[in-house]
Parts: structure tokens; C-alpha cells; sequence
């Protein structure tokens, strides 16, 4: 099983939010955490020697901007990992943010029409959070933003770091990775992280999509270290490994799927440790996986 850091194996970084926890996770790479709800959403400031890149604005209940200018005083890039509502959330704060050019996601984030929060989201019992809320999860939506579209292989280059965009559609077809080649850093928005992860939110049709992804990055990227944006953060490359061996189990019905509880309608969890795969049962019987 692959080395998992969990956020208790860090130091956190004073600061005055009430709403994130930021971590140094790795030389000029801020882990910037929202434990107060549910989603545990991470975002990731990443520093060069003349600008910093924000990966993700998080969910929009806290003032993500206002940390991150706190944290450093370089100019800062925003770029998405996708178009979530949970890591769009402050980009209407920015000047800018940037997403991959499919036309479809950019207008509707431009417009804020995107996946928005569904009642699970909404409900008291999603924060965990002791004080009094400044915000009403009844009307937390996401604001229209500016958005520039960017291609994979684009580079953002920092001063002495350059950020590579890597397309790897599966949780989402606009979902992007960031590859510090230099470092051996993979930023893996939420097509890998320790948790569930669900390959059936865009349709039946994903769930190969996903599967060639995890491929294609397990022969890449295996000796890197990646920093997920849920639950815990730092996760040795050997897992992408781990999970195209399973994502390959569930596909030729090797392992069997049970009832996901966490989730709604007929979706199964097939279980593998520090984490999991989630399919419609219309999705493992398209393509033979067993429950």
C-alpha cells in the first residue's frame, strides 16, 4: 500500500482564517485546507521565484483570496482543476481564472452555471464547524467569473518552476492535472485522491475514459509524489498503480461492488483501502463489472 500523509503528520501555518488550515506540504507548495465541511476540499498554492499559481478557489464559504495574499506576495495565477462547485467557489474574487478549452464548461463557468451543491451539501449536518456560520448553505451558489481557456501541454512557468497541464478526463471531461516535471510533483485535482472516487458522474460513458486516464498516468507518473485536493493531501505516485490494478478488477468483474450508502441512487463502492471506485449499477452491468 502506497505511503499516504495525512494532515496530523504536518505543521500548520498560523494564520487567522476560521475557515482554512493552510499546510506547508512540500519547498514552496502550501496545502490550503477546508475541514468545516464534509468534502475536506484542498487547494494548492504553488510558489516560484517571480509568481505563485493557485490551484483551485475552493468552495466560496471562506475568503480564499484574502489567505492567499497572506501567504505570499507574489502575483498570482488561478487555474481550476475542473469546474466543480467545491474548487470554483472564490474564483469571482480573482482577476481571472483558467480552465481546459472545452467551450461548453468555460461559458458555464464564465456564467457560474456550474455542478452546483446538491441538498447533501446544503444540509447543517455537512459542516463541521463549532462557531456561528457567516454564511446560508440554503443560498450558497457559484458567482460568474472570468475565465481563459488553456490547452494540455500549456505551461505556466513561475520563475524557476514550470507547471505542465496534463487533460485527464474521467471524474469530469474538463478535468486537468499540473506536472512540476523538475520536482516530480503531480497536482491531481479530483481524478485521484485517497477517498471514493466517482466514475459515473458525467455518464455510463466515463467510466473507460477514467479507466485510460489511470493508465496513461500510472506509466507516466508512478516515481512522482502527488498532492490530491480531498481528505489528506500527499500520496506516493506507486498508488496510480494500485488503482489501475483495481480500476482493472472492477472491469473484469474480479471484485464485487456493494450498495454505496454515501451516495444517491443505485451507485455501488468497490473498496480498495485508503481508497475506492463508485459506479451506477447501469455502468457495471455496460461493462461486466459484478455486484
Amino acid at each position: 500500500m502506497s505511503k499516504l500523509t495525512t494532515f496530523k503528520e504536518l505543521k500548520k501555518i498560523p494564520c487567522e482564517s476560521s475557515w482554512f488550515e493552510p499546510y506547508r506540504v512540500a519547498p514552496g507548495v502550501t496545502a490550503i485546507y477546508e475541514p468545516h465541511h464534509f468534502q475536506e476540499v484542498i487547494s494548492y498554492l504553488i510558489e516560484g521565484e517571480t509568481s505563485a499559481l493557485l490551484l483551485d478557489s475552493g468552495m466560496g464559504l471562506g475568503n480564499i483570496k484574502a489567505l492567499v495574499e497572506f501567504l505570499t506576495d507574489k502575483p498570482v495565477i488561478l487555474v481550476n482543476s475542473h469546474s466543480h462547485f467545491d474548487h470554483v467557489g472564490d474564483d469571482w474574487r480573482f482577476p481571472e481564472t483558467h480552465l481546459l478549452d472545452l467551450p461548453d464548461y468555460v461559458k458555464k463557468l464564465e456564467s457560474g452555471d456550474v455542478f452546483q451543491p446538491d441538498a447533501e451539501n446544503r444540509a447543517p449536518e455537512a459542516l463541521w464547524f463549532d462557531g456561528e456560520p457567516w454564511f446560508d448553505l440554503k443560498t450558497w451558489h457559484t458567482k460568474p467569473c472570468k475565465v481563459v481557456p488553456i490547452e494540455e501541454g500549456h505551461v505556466f512557468d513561475l520563475g524557476g518552476r514550470k507547471l505542465r497541464v496534463i487533460s485527464t478526463p474521467g471524474h469530469t471531461k474538463d478535468s486537468i492535472m499540473l506536472a512540476d516535471d523538475e520536482n516530480k510533483l503531480l497536482f491531481t485535482g479530483d481524478t485521484i485522491y485517497p477517498a471514493p472516487m466517482y466514475a459515473y458522474i458525467e455518464g455510463p460513458e466515463m467510466v473507460p475514459v477514467y479507466y485510460s486516464t489511470v493508465i496513461k498516468l500510472a506509466a507516466q507518473f508512478a516515481d512522482y509524489t502527488l498532492f490530491c485536493s480531498h481528505n489528506n493531501p500527499v500520496w506516493e505516485g506507486s498508488a496510480l498503480k494500485e488503482i489501475e490494478e483495481a480500476f482493472g478488477k472492477v472491469l473484469a468483474g474480479e471484485v464485487r461492488g456493494e450498495a454505496d450508502p454515501k451516495t444517491e441512487g443505485d451507485n455501488l463502492f468497490y473498496s480498495f483501502g485508503d481508497f475506492g471506485i463508485v459506479l451506477t449499477k447501469q455502468a457495471a452491468d455496460l461493462y461486466g463489472a459484478k455486484y
